[in-house]
C-alpha cells in the first residue's frame, strides 16, 4: 500500500485531509483482501496460513495489538485474536479469528472459521489443507471528517457493508521446518463501486512462508524465516526475518521488509505455556521523519496439560 508522504507544517485540515487519503486506501485494501499487518507472524503462523492450526499440538489461544505509524493522528490501529487446535482426530484441525481494525472514522471487523485436514508426511512432518469461511463487516462515517469546504457533498454520507470471505492454506512442517502458501480470501467485494463480491483467485492476495530451526547447541538456535505477498494489484513484497533464541525461552528478532521497513523484536517464554512478545517497526522510506513508528505486542497461552505437545518451538 502506497501512503501520501505527511509534512508537519501542513494545516489542520490538510493533514485532516492527508490522514482520509490514508484511511481511504488502507479500507479498501483490508476490505477487498481482508488483510491485517501482523509483524509478530514467526510468534503464530495461523494467523496468516490457516492450514497451520494444530500445529503446536494443543488448544494455542493468541491475541496481539498493533499501532502503527504512532504520532500520526488516526493512523491504523488493530486488534488479532485467534485459537487454534487439532481435534482427537489427530488429521483433523479447527481455528478461529477474530479482527478489528480501525482508520479515521472507519471501522473493518470480521471473524474466520478454519477447518483442516492434515496428513503424515515421512514418520516426523505434516501436509495440511485448511479452508477458511468467514465475514467481515466495514462501516464509515465520513460525516465526522474535518474537511476544508464546510458541508462538502462527498463527506456527507455513511457506509456500511457485510462481505462474505473464503481463505485457503496449504503447509508442511516438521520439527525443525515450516512452508506453506495461503489467502485470507479467494472473494473479492469493492464496496466502493457497489460491486457484488465475487469468486476471483486472479484478484486475490497470496502469501508465502517459510523457515528453519538450526541448532546451534549451548542453549542457542537461529531461525531465519520469510513471509512474502503478491497480488496483481500490488508490487510484491517479503519480509526476512532473523530469530535468535536461547534456552527456548528470550526470542530476539531482527527483520527487513522490502517496502523499506525494520522491524526490531523481543519475546519472553518463561514456561511452555506462556510466551509474550513486542515489536517495534521502523520507517526506512519518506515516511520516516513523519512518525515515530509501529509498535505490536502479544499474548500467547498453550493449554500443553490437554495435548502431549511434540515440538513448541515453532508457529
Amino acid at each position: 500500500m502506497r501512503v501520501p508522504i505527511l509534512n508537519t507544517r501542513m494545516s489542520n485540515r490538510f493533514l485532516s485531509a492527508a490522514a482520509l487519503a490514508i484511511g481511504l486506501l488502507a479500507c479498501s485494501c483490508a476490505w477487498a483482501q481482508n488483510e491485517l499487518v501482523v509483524a509478530q507472524y514467526m510468534h503464530n503462523y495461523f494467523a496468516v496460513n490457516p492450514s497451520f492450526a494444530g500445529s503446536r499440538e494443543c488448544l494455542s489461544i493468541f491475541g496481539s495489538f498493533r499501532k502503527q505509524w504512532a504520532g500520526v493522528e488516526s493512523t491504523p490501529a488493530s486488534m488479532l485474536l485467534t485459537a487454534n487446535t487439532p481435534l482427537r482426530r489427530e488429521k483433523l484441525t479447527l481455528g478461529l479469528s477474530l479482527y478489528n481494525q480501525t482508520i479515521r472514522e472507519s471501522r473493518n471487523t470480521g471473524a474466520m472459521l478454519s477447518v483442516g485436514y492434515r496428513t503424515r508426511v515421512g514418520k516426523s512432518a505434516w501436509l495440511g489443507l485448511a479452508l477458511q469461511p468467514g465475514a467481515a463487516f466495514r462501516s464509515a462515517d465520513w460525516t465526522k471528517m474535518r474537511t476544508m469546504q464546510a458541508d462538502d457533498p462527498v463527506f456527507a454520507e455513511k457506509h456500511t457493508g457485510v462481505a462474505p470471505l473464503l481463505g485457503l492454506g496449504v503447509s508442511v512442517y516438521g520439527d525443525n521446518f515450516f512452508a506453506g502458501v495461503s489467502s485470507s480470501s479467494l472473494l473479492v467485494t469493492d464496496d466502493f463501486d457497489k460491486v457484488d463480491t465475487e469468486f476471483a483467485p486472479a484478484d486475490a492476495t497470496y502469501l508465502l512462508c517459510g523457515g528453519y530451526w538450526f541448532n546451534l547447541g549451548h542453549s542457542l538456535a537461529l531461525q531465519p524465516s520469510v513471509l512474502a505477498d503478491y497480488s496483481k494489484a500490488t508490487d510484491a513484497a517479503a519480509n526476512f526475518s532473523l530469530s535468535a533464541i536461547w534456552r527456548d525461552m528470550v526470542w530476539l528478532t531482527a527483520a527487513y521488509r522490502t517496502n523499506k521497513d525494520a522491524t526490531f523484536g523481543l519475546a519472553y517464554q518463561p514456561n511452555e505455556r506462556i510466551k509474550v512478545a513486542y515489536n517495534y517497526a521502523m520507517s526506512l522510506g519518506d515516511v520516516k521523519s513523519y512518525n515515530s513508528g509501529s509498535h505490536e505486542i502479544s499474548l500467547q497461552y498453550d493449554f500443553v496439560y490437554r495435548v502431549k505437545t511434540v515440538s513448541h518451538r515453532f508457529y
